[in-house]
């Protein structure tokens, strides 16, 4: 038999543990309501809540949506989009020549030229792929563009030109981890998921690219229009 004072003790920490619970699993089904609205309506309520409410509980709002049967990759994609949303207003106030794009190198055809340099893979505009278009497009603009084939990369970029704002393409792993990291370094920036992901021939929305670099609803249709159908794997 314990002290009195002990079973007192054990039975107000049960009581918290419970109401703990109670109390994560209420917000976890709010936020996932809240995820649910966003995906579908394209708006965002509280945002800032909302991604922290996110980041804490990922693992918890998962496994409703898996035990409910319900696409728990919106979660993700939710995140990305709560990310460029919050980032949107510094973002804008970067001009373009400070702006950096990373694409990731298994964008690129599986018959490539391009060579690997210190700052990445450098495009010799081959046309077997929709790269070399978009990066012309974007240099246009004033953007830097880098074809990388890892992180490591992004991280020396990043501190060799210190860029004004980013923009990545990338799954949504990678995604939030650049967006992580640019936070730390206060850059804004903007994820662009891929369609598929993969270690080679992954798809990109590409008007979606475009909107993520032009700063407005138009997307220049002609140049997504004229971008080679990517091979389905």
């Amino acid at each position: 038999m314990f002290p009195e004072y002990l079973n007192q003790l054990f039975y107000f920490v049960g009581e918290a543990v419970v109401f703990m619970a109670v109390f994560v699993l209420i917000l976890s089904i709010f936020v996932a309501l809240l995820i649910l609205y966003s995906f579908k309506t394209g708006n965002f309520f509280a945002a800032r809540t909302m991604l922290l409410g996110i980041i804490l509980l990922e693992s918890v709002i998962k496994a409703l949506f898996w035990a409910t049967r319900v696409d728990d990759s919106m979660v993700d994609d939710v995140g990305v989009r709560l990310r460029n949303y919050i980032n949107e207003k510094e973002f804008l106030k970067t001009p373009c020549e400070r702006r950096f794009i990373f694409m990731p190198q298994c964008v690129r055809s599986t018959e490539c030229p391009a060579k690997l340099t210190p700052e990445g893979i450098k495009c010799v505009n081959c046309g077997r792929c929709s790269i070399g278009e978009a990066k012309n497009y974007a240099e246009t603009m004033g953007y830097r563009f880098f074809i990388v084939p890892g992180s490591s990369f992004i991280k020396r970029i990043i501190k060799k030109y210190r860029p004004g704002a980013i923009v990545g393409v990338g799954c949504h792993m990678e995604i939030k981890e650049g967006l992580d990291l640019c936070h730390s370094h206060a850059i804004p920036a903007r994820g662009v998921p891929l369609t598929t992901a993969g270690c080679v021939a992954t798809t990109l929305d590409w008007e979606q690219f475009y909107e993520a670099i032009t700063d407005k609803e138009s997307t220049p249709k002609d140049i997504v229009a004229s971008q080679p159908r990517e091979k389905e794997i």
